[in-house]
C-alpha cells in the first residue's frame, strides 16, 4: 500500500483498491478496528475520487458493513446496506 502511495498517489484508484483490499485482510485476522479505520477512510476518498455511484466506492461500502457486521454493529451495518 505505501508503494503505491508513494507512487501513483493516495487516491489514485489502484492504490485505493490495495487500501481496501488490505481492511478485507485486517478483517478477515478478526483486526476490526484496523479494518473499519481503513475501510472509512478509504470509502471517503473514493466517494471523493471517483464518485458515490462508482462500484469501487460501492463495494467499499459493503466492506465496510461486512466488518460492522463483524464487530455487532449491527445498525451500523444496516444502514449502509440500504
Amino acid at each position: 500500500l505505501q508503494l503505491r502511495k508513494d507512487t501513483l498517489g493516495p487516491t489514485h484508484p489502484d492504490t485505493l483498491s490495495s487500501m481496501n483490499n488490505l481492511a478485507v485482510v485486517y478483517d478477515n485476522h478478526a483486526k476490526y478496528e484496523k479494518a473499519e479505520k481503513l475501510n472509512k477512510e478509504c470509502l471517503q476518498l473514493q466517494k471523493d475520487t471517483l464518485g458515490p455511484t462508482h462500484p469501487d466506492t460501492l463495494t467499499s461500502m459493503n466492506n465496510l458493513a461486512v466488518v460492522y457486521d463483524n464487530h455487532a454493529k449491527y445498525e451500523k451495518a444496516e444502514k449502509l446496506n440500504k
